[in-house]
């Protein structure tokens, strides 16, 4: 079992008001074998219009995916899966679905350049020799050059979002669907006008809809009986959940080499006011 996957999906629906006016149950989708999925549909823009329901879908990874959630995708109209995973990630843990069948999916590597480093964290709490300290710094550092050292798997992101024929939904994802998806969440979010408050709302639900606490806790239990460490669920919690300075972080970067993410869309990705428009008129209701 790899003890860096939660075990368990709890959709914890009491959870009324971590997005302002909008009801757990209405943005968590239940996906049998994936976590931390919800839909970002119903969040409204700041010139008052609503993002639309079952339209953009974000997760954690996949390849778990029961039949009975593959049918779920299917039935939501889900035509596109965009995996933002390194290369090694995504060979190691593919999609299950049949060959020739299913959604498209495409892998943009999100972090390749740092794929050794991933491996040697998920390493360091697997061996219990994880340090709160050393997990947080190397995820709070990560948020400030994940948008601006990968600007063309980003814009790779919102070409198949430009691209996506009226009414069919895209579906994207990382490994734990907080980090890599939470700054895609964002920027696309940014990209429709929702508010920076209400991102940061919506970025928040990774740490209820992952059970982070409980999780972290239960992770360094395993491990430490197994090998006799003492490592702490605060050197485990980074990897499971998400504090509002890891997004301040990705802010500060984008704003420092763009002076906004508006500025970064623009100029980082090279979308137009055009693309701009036609993001809006397509996944805006």
């Amino acid at each position: 079992m790899n003890l860096l996957r939660s075990i368990g999906t709890p959709l914890l629906l009491l959870m009324v008001g971590v997005c302002p006016g909008i009801a757990a149950e209405e943005r968590a989708v239940p996906l049998e074998g994936v976590l931390n999925t919800r839909d970002l549909g119903g969040l409204k823009t700041e010139d008052g219009r609503t993002v639309r329901a079952k339209q953009l879908i974000r997760s954690g990874e996949i390849d778990e995916i029961s039949n009975g959630g593959m049918q779920r995708l299917d039935d939501m109209g889900v035509s596109v899966i965009v995996d933002l995973r390194t290369t090694a990630e995504a060979t190691a843990h593919p999609a299950q679905w049949p060959d020739g069948q299913g959604p498209a999916r495409h892998n943009f590597p999100v972090m390749e350049n740092e794929s050794q480093m991933i491996d040697d964290m998920r390493a360091s709490i697997k061996s219990g020799t994880a340090k709160a300290e050393e997990t947080d710094a190397l995820f709070a550092g990560a948020f400030g050059y994940i948008a601006t050292d990968y600007t063309d798997e980003f814009r790779d992101l919102f070409d198949v979002l430009l691209g996506q024929p009226e009414g069919e939904a895209v579906l994207f994802h990382c490994s734990g669907g907080k980090d890599r998806t939470g700054v895609a969440t964002a920027l696309i979010l940014t990209a429709l006008g929702v508010s920076q408050k209400d991102i940061q709302a919506d970025f928040m639900m990774s740490n209820i809809l992952k059970d982070a606490d409980q999780k972290a806790e239960q992770i360094a239990a395993e491990v430490n009986a197994v090998h006799g460490t003492s490592m702490t669920a605060e050197a485990v919690w980074p990897s499971l959940g998400v504090r509002e300075s890891y997004l301040d972080e990705f802010y500060t970067s984008v704003e420092e080499s763009y002076g906004s993410v508006d500025g970064y869309l623009r100029q980082g990705l090279g979308l137009t006011n055009e693309d701009l428009d036609t993001l809006r008129d397509r996944y805006l209701q």
